[in-house]
């Protein structure tokens, strides 16, 4: 079985530069190369025993926070990921680490030094700027936002951006009762006591990255 390397970058310039390089520092590797979230989830639904690595770019036109990171997460809880991020600050290398991501890369670095960072991340590295740990409450809530089924990931993500559980129903294609089901199993999943502390806790890593 030929193992897959994953881009995931909407930056064509980046991506396609990045693509290549993989594609000759790796010849056993076979290289995928996607521009949204959309188009990643699919990708390794149809391939995930294949992806071995996902190079994952936070700033993606259908996603916002770590959204992405968490779907293909659940989907491929075998594979390696590691950021790459033109953002890179404690608060953010904080979380990626506490989202038990491999590496969270720069792409003001060399391509020679993202290529080199994959076969790090395969031999069991851990890369990361140097300094910054990650969160133990962090770790806790992403181990539960993984519990979520995708239609509960998706209303979630309503809930995040303010949307009340009819404005949900309308946009997701379901039952107003329905949506409350997917709310009263989200908030016993994420340990919450009432939709207010769901959304104030899930915010932080589903919302807007500035």
């Amino acid at each position: 079985m030929r193992w897959i390397v994953l881009i995931v970058d909407d930056h064509p310039l980046v991506a396609e530069a990045l693509e290549a390089a993989v594609a000759k520092a790796y010849p056993q590797f076979e290289v995928g190369r996607v521009s949204s979230a959309a188009e990643a989830e699919s990708f390794a639904r149809r391939h995930s025993q294949r992806v071995r690595m996902v190079m994952l770019d936070l700033m993606l036109p259908d996603a916002e926070g770590f959204s992405a990171l968490i779907q293909l997460q659940q989907i491929l809880p075998k594979s390696h990921f590691a950021i790459i991020s033109a953002r890179v600050d404690p608060h953010m290398v904080s979380m990626a680490r506490s989202f038990d991501v491999d590496a969270y890369l720069s792409k003001a670095e060399p391509v020679e030094t993202l290529v080199n960072a994959i076969g790090g991340v395969m031999r069991g590295d851990k890369i990361f700027p140097i300094g910054i740990t990650s969160q133990a409450h962090t770790e806790d809530y992403h181990k539960r936002l993984l519990t979520l089924s995708k239609a509960q990931m998706r209303v979630l993500k309503a809930m995040a951006e303010g949307k009340l559980n009819k404005q949900i129903a309308g946009e997701l294609g379901l039952t107003e009762g329905t949506v409350k089901q997917h709310v009263s199993a989200i908030l016993r999943k994420l340990g919450t006591p009432n939709r207010s502390q769901a959304i104030l806790n899930s915010a932080r890593y589903l919302g807007k990255i500035d």
